[in-house]
């Protein structure tokens, strides 16, 4: 299973180490968008505004690649198979779509670095291991 993310979005690099350090089968193989070449089928104007999973020839994405993923994840599948019904996925995908608009902003007040765009400069004191 392939998962593509936004590699420029601090919140997105969060979740793709949260997903590596759970992903003890090593069934997850993760691609930034900021690789030459993406797998066929994702592009990079795509993948700044939703995660793609591709999982033989089927494309997910927002949440219910989310779901998918963590289907995958052994303590964490119920969650995953929850998110698959009905009124839930509405939900996921607004929650989704609200996360995705502002994640650069998001990162940046989180203290992330990843993001290029940032509503606060840094400054040497705020770029310290473990500054605010």
């Amino acid at each position: 299973m392939t998962v593509v993310y936004d590699a420029d979005c601090g919140v997105c690099q969060a979740s793709v180490a949260w997903l590596r350090k759970r992903d003890r089968r090593g069934t997850l193989q993760f691609v930034g968008n900021d690789e030459a070449h993406l797998p066929a089928g994702v592009s990079r104007e795509e993948t700044e505004h939703t995660l793609v999973v591709l999982e033989g020839g089927r494309k997910l994405v927002r949440g219910e690649a989310v779901a998918r993923l963590l289907r995958e994840l052994p303590r964490w599948s119920v969650v995953g198979a929850l998110m698959r019904l009905p009124g839930l996925r509405i939900l996921m995908d607004f929650g989704y779509d609200r996360v995705a608009r502002n994640r650069h902003r998001l990162s940046s007040a989180l203290g992330m670095r990843a993001c290029a765009t940032s509503s606060r400069p840094r400054t040497a004191e705020r770029d310290r291991p473990g500054a605010p």
